[in-house]
């Protein structure tokens, strides 16, 4: 194991300790419009507002792009972009609207996406927010206390709990200033490498720079204020292969913005994808097959977040009087105790923690998004589920909340996991591990494994592949496949890791239904069995004329 990994499991942001207040016109807005909404914000015959919470996005960003060598969108200046969104609980603390779904298509707060950049306008931004939201909370509420009565719900725990007041304030740095020449070309030279290769029918180089400096304030007092900065490289190709099959392929690396304009690694980076793409155009397809593969880290951070994170969220599913169940809600939530994932792995959420070897987590969180202490949680040791992501909403064994509740524009506060670590027991080099898969497949007596370097989409069970590295059993050769279908990829095939490397790598992943970012930490691992079928896609006809 790296010692960087020792290194990284005391280095925290920081401790969330009382703090005043900050003075700018973010919290001054939220403060003004919250002390209102809270006196004055009454309807004869429904419930007052109980909680509210208020959170304001401000974006920044610069992208460069270019296309075959020539430029294909370039920003001379910074964009900025404000979101501001908000929620009410009204009630009281035993009962109240939270967790109700009086519409399947629809579990958001209100939220706007545009508004001055000025006191005044970010009061006109909230007032809106605030009233349209009142008139979800009072009918949530309604309707919720008439389901309950309907199916005889008694619940003996509150649908809010107390909590020990929070802050966290980090000074928000100006925007870096990027040289936007350098940039454009770099990003040109790297693009123009693509037309080496005559099949290639799309190439295109990004590189992007962003910062969100982030706002939180609820009812209570509770407050938070810093800034998370991003910087990814992109590649993103359209080729059609030997057999005619069209295959678009995107690969993104995330990078420490110092080393974002790094010329000689981004260029390593874009040779090493060209390479995987000549691969991929020579490849042969896939064949039945049912055996051990070996996930490199990017496949393995896919696999685990497919599989734990989005089982491990949302362990309180929600009150609906359209369905009987939550379909939102973790497979997770019935399973305490019990061996979830391999025992060679212990897994951690780590909210505090910003940044894994110098690359920022995109889920950092000191406080969470109603207000509690973002606290480390041990979700599984040695395999099985020792606790789950819990909000102020409490669910049976975990009556607190330990800091997990996140929302945004898509989701009410849901408990969610942040930056996932997947620590392995008594790890390998990364070679010893493609040694222990080589070493599988001739006990199972098979002519060959597979190990895939991305992960595909999985649902319900299925998912297709465009490349994996075929690897033959007596000498170790490696040849390339395309058109792999994934059969029975379920729950139970975490389960199946029989080894893993120490070669921690994160990967960043942002939720389908609620647009919520997750950071993954996790190595190389071996699962050993997955079944694959060739892809049932027909290739497309030749152009009438080939490439100019």
């Amino acid at each position: 194991m790296r010692k960087s990994l020792f290194v990284l499991l005391v280095l925290l942001a920081g401790s969330v300790t009382a703090a005043p207040l900050p003075d700018n016109i973010f919290f001054r807005a939220m403060q003004d419009e919250m002390q209102r909404t809270q006196k004055e914000l009454r309807v004869p015959g429904s419930p007052k507002p109980f909680f509210t919470a208020y959170k304001i996005i401000y974006s920044t960003s610069q992208n460069f792009e270019a296309l075959f060598g020539v430029p294909y969108a370039r920003e001379e200046e910074p964009k900025t972009n404000l979101t501001a969104m908000g929620y009410i609980y009204a009630g009281t603390a035993r009962t109240n609207s939270s967790g109700f779904d009086n519409d399947m298509y629809y579990y958001r707060p209100a939220a706007s996406f545009s508004g001055p950049l000025s006191y005044e306008g970010l009061r006109r931004l909230l007032w809106r927010l605030t009233d349209s939201e009142y008139i979800f909370a009072s009918t949530s509420y309604e309707r919720k206390e008439a389901y309950k009565r309907q199916k005889n719900i008694i619940d003996p725990l509150p649908d809010f709990t107390a909590s020990a007041k929070a802050s966290y304030v980090q000074d928000i740095p100006a925007f870096p200033k990027i040289d936007a020449a350098t940039s454009q070309k770099l990003v040109e030279e790297l693009s123009a490498l693509g037309k080496e290769l005559s099949y290639l029918e799309f190439f295109s180089t990004a590189l992007q720079f962003a910062q969100q400096d982030i706002y939180f304030l609820d009812s209570e007092g509770d407050f938070y204020q810093y800034s998370i900065p991003l910087a990814s490289f992109s590649i993103t190709a359209r080729l059609r292969n030997q057999d005619g099959y069209k295959e678009n392929v995107r690969q993104n690396w995330s990078l420490p913005w110092a080393a974002a304009l790094n010329q000689a690694e981004l260029k390593e980076w874009t040779e090493q994808f060209l390479q995987e793409l000549q691969d991929m155009y020579q490849a042969r397809k896939a064949e039945p097959y049912l055996g051990p593969v070996l996930l490199e880290p990017k496949a393995a951070g896919g696999f685990f977040n497919q599989l734990f994170i989005s089982n491990a969220n949302n362990p309180k599913p929600l009150l609906s009087a359209q369905r009987e169940t939550d379909t939102t809600a973790g497979q997770f939530k019935d399973k305490m105790g019990l061996r979830v994932i391999s025992h060679l792995l212990d897994v951690y959420d780590r909210p505090h923690v910003r940044e894994y070897e110098d690359i920022p987590l995109q889920a950092f969180m000191p406080i969470d998004d109603e207000g509690v202490e973002a606290k480390e949680l041990k979700l599984v040791q040695s395999g099985k589920l020792l606790g789950l992501p819990g909000s102020r909403s409490p669910i049976a064994g975990q009556k607190r909340s330990n800091g997990h509740a996140r929302f945004n524009s898509r989701t009410y506060p849901r408990a969610m996991l942040s930056n996932v670590f997947f620590t392995p027991k008594n790890p390998l080099s990364a070679e010893e591990l493609e040694q222990k898969l080589l070493a599988r497949c001739q006990e199972l007596e098979l002519e060959y494994c597979y190990i895939f370097p991305r992960f595909p989409v999985i649902t319900g069970g299925k998912g297709e592949l465009d490349f994996a590295w075929r690897i033959y059993t007596n000498d170790g050769r490696k040849e390339p496949v395309y058109g792999l279908r994934l059969e029975g990829v379920t729950t139970r095939s975490l389960r199946d890791v029989s080894a893993a490397a120490d070669d921690m790598s994160v990967s960043h992943f942002v939720d389908n239904r609620n647009q919520m970012p997750f950071s993954v930490i996790a190595p190389s691992v071996l699962v050993d069995e997955i079944e694959i079928l060739p892809t049932q896609r027909k290739p497309d006809r030749k152009p009438f004329v080939p490439l100019p």
